[in-house]
């Protein structure tokens, strides 16, 4: 289990993250929404030991990350930026093989379970008979796999993806976002998401953190977040929220179109 308690942080006295609070349970797929500038790319990078908050704490199962070398950190999390930079000259089978980097030595190239664990890897995500093939030959979906890919062979607890459906259209989105649903409920892995897309956060995540200038100004259920009167506040845009059935989700439409 994930549990931020007090977070803050601050650029140039600036306050980013301030008195953040919220917890993810284990297979549980957690949403961050919120505007541009709320925090949701600060607070992925302090949950993965990039920053140092200046308050709070995280912790996972009770231990606090801040205490832990990065070998450590490498074990229980891992993330996947929006639009990573592709290694130059690797294939899909070197990319997934990085993910076990924290489990191996200096001059270890692996070991037989390195690679079968690299191998389940690129099963769970659609990409074996991708192995052989240059990143730079992928569309953007397969890409985007490829990297969840590299980060599920690290074997950790929890998995941190930053806007994952940028700039896939309709179907790839769809693909991938079923994908990482089903890779939580498989593995029992916590995932959170930063996500623009309030219809798709909905349709997909157990949970959403809506943050408002690096705090949480609601968290719950999809259908208790997702109200227009807190989009509205939170966004500065007025919307009507929609549901195809009662046991539907939320559908976000903006009414200044």
């Amino acid at each position: 289990m994930l549990k931020i308690h007090g977070l803050e942080f601050a650029y140039d006295h600036h306050n980013v993250i301030s008195g953040l609070n919220f917890e993810a349970q284990s297979g549980e797929v957690v949403g961050i929404v919120g505007p541009n500038g709320s925090g949701k790319t600060t607070l992925f990078r302090l949950i993965l030991g990039s920053y140092k908050p200046s308050k709070g704490s995280i912790l996972i199962d009770g231990n606090d990350i801040d205490q832990m070398n990065s070998s450590q950190r490498s074990k229980l999390l891992a993330g996947v930026p929006q639009s990573p930079d592709s290694p130059q000259g690797f294939t899909v089978g070197d990319l997934v093989m990085m993910g076990r980097n924290p489990y191996l030595s200096l001059l270890d190239w692996g070991k037989p379970n390195d690679f079968i664990i690299a191998k389940q890897a690129l099963k769970k995500t659609g990409l074996s008979k991708h192995i052989n093939r240059p990143l730079n030959h992928l569309s953007g979906g397969e890409k985007q796999s490829a990297f969840i890919a590299m980060a599920l062979a690290q074997e950790t607890q929890i998995l941190l993806l930053d806007e994952p459906t940028a700039n896939l259209d309709l179907r790839n989105q769809s693909m991938l976002m079923s994908m990482v649903h089903g890779l939580s409920r498989e593995s029992d892995t916590t995932i959170i998401m930063a996500m623009h897309d309030l219809t798709l956060a909905a349709q997909w995540c157990d949970k959403l953190v809506m943050l408002l200038n690096g705090s949480v100004y609601a968290e719950g259920p999809p259908r208790t977040v997702l109200t227009a009167e807190n989009i509205d506040l939170v966004y500065d845009t007025k919307v009507e929220v929609q549901y195809s059935n009662p046991d539907s989700v939320p559908i976000i439409f903006n009414k200044s179109k």
